[in-house]
């Protein structure tokens, strides 16, 4: 039985945030990362590491409010994250229906001859190809969210923070829910905003909403779809809301395609696939971002501490005040730990795949998962590795989650101690 530890104590100078990004399926990986820091980690150090602020775009958006809602018992919420991926299956994920594929036609064609939409301006969603009514329904049902209002309100919470795209202006919208109902600091960008909010179910399954495939959702009077679109990563609002210690969890295999790269002609072959391509979009739109923008941050902070080494400690804060004339908002040094998958998700996903081929139960299950599934080389699935909400399929992306944040242990230790 896991002994239960205390909650690691606000050390001054230090706001650390928690950092998750997007992926659909593939976030099984992020909770067994997070079920290696929460449990083993957590053990050795001698206590819970805190995080100040939970920021999350797309299944990060879903993970941050499920940690925020357990933030006063990570260890216990950890090992629930873990336990809900493991139970999942692809048929009580999805509904799959002849008016389902019909809905989506409907809306698709009507856009197309240009019907007007005035008519579905109260619909809580924007049809999607597929109808995850029971995904929103297991959101809305394991995330703790009065236990979270309580967090953000008295407990350990500072600050939630989820990105949605806005479908109507295409901007990103960081949603902020902190103790204060405000957002402290931003920078003057036009195309990503932040507002405050009372973080719930809809912007979480709004930050979520793959387009096309998932249904987009309406929050207040407008609509939105999923943050990853331009939020590429959850760490700019971390960063802007003053954190200086950053854990980020990656979803993709740090690993440059050779030429002669086995699967490449059968790439090629398959390149007019609408699944082959659908997955390599994807892959473009929701994760490929997230190592630029940490080596981005990385060489800012050796150019800042260039300064300091020249100009002496007080550097920063002789460059602060033009920084934020033009930016809005100053440079700070930031830390970080960076995990990411040492194996290929995508040829994780294609193992599956071929197991489940074939066993998927009910006509409209299986012929959806067919379509999903055609004209993918044989050792990749890309578009399945995000929509493929299986338990098996998320056993394997834990474990090696786990894995991989197990070798990272020093430098995750050293993220809370140092």
């Amino acid at each position: 039985m896991s002994v239960t530890l205390p909650l690691q104590e606000k050390r001054a100078g230090a706001r650390p945030a928690l950092v998750l990004s997007g992926g659909g399926a593939r976030g099984a990986y992020e909770a067994g990362v997070l079920s290696f820091v929460f449990g083993p980690l957590a053990e050795r150090l001698g206590f819970v590491p805190r995080f100040d602020v939970f920021s999350g775009t797309s299944v990060g958006a879903v993970h941050s409010c499920f940690l925020a809602g357990h933030a006063n018992d990570l260890q216990a919420g950890a090992r629930a994250l873990v336990d809900v991926w493991r139970n999942m299956s692809f048929g009580s994920v999805y509904h799959f229906g002849a008016g389902d594929l019909m809905g989506f036609t409907r809306t698709l064609f009507g856009s197309a001859l240009g019907s007007s939409t005035e008519s579905r301006t109260q619909a809580d969603r924007i049809h999607g190809l597929l109808n995850t009514t029971p995904l929103e329904r297991l959101v809305v049902g394991q995330i703790p969210w009065r236990q979270l209002r309580r967090n953000v309100r008295h407990g350990p919470v500072d600050t939630l923070c989820v990105s949605a795209t806005e479908i109507a202006s295409g901007r990103s919208v960081t949603f902020v829910d902190n103790r204060e109902r405000r957002v402290p600091s931003w920078t003057h960008d036009s195309l990503q905003v932040a507002v405050s909010a009372r973080i719930g179910p809809g912007h979480t399954l709004a930050s979520a909403a793959i387009p096309f495939l998932f249904p987009a959702v309406r929050v207040r009077d407008t609509y939105y779809c999923d943050g990853g679109l331009r939020q590429h990563t959850p760490l700019t609002p971390a960063l802007r809301l003053g954190a200086n210690r950053v854990l980020l969890i990656g979803l993709r295999y740090a690993h440059a395609a050779e030429l002669s790269d086995p699967v490449a002609d059968e790439r090629l072959e398959q390149f007019r696939s609408v699944g082959f391509l659908a997955g390599k979009i994807l892959n473009a739109l929701l994760i490929d971002r997230l190592e630029y923008d940490v080596a981005h941050m990385r060489v800012l902070n050796q150019v800042l501490q260039a300064g300091i080494n020249s100009c002496g400690e007080d550097h920063i804060e002789h460059i602060t005040p033009e920084v934020e004339k033009v930016r809005g908002l100053g440079f700070q040094l930031v830390r970080d730990a960076f995990v990411q998958p040492s194996q290929d998700i995508a040829g994780i996903a294609a193992e599956h795949v071929r197991r489940m081929r074939g066993n998927v139960p009910g006509w409209w299950s299986s012929l959806m998962f067919r379509a999903l599934t055609r004209g993918a080389p044989e050792d990749e699935a890309d578009l399945m590795s995000f929509l493929l909400f299986d338990g098996d399929y998320a056993a394997d992306l834990i474990d090696l989650g786990h894995h991989d944040a197990e070798q990272c242990e020093s430098e995750l230790a050293a993220l809370f101690v140092d």
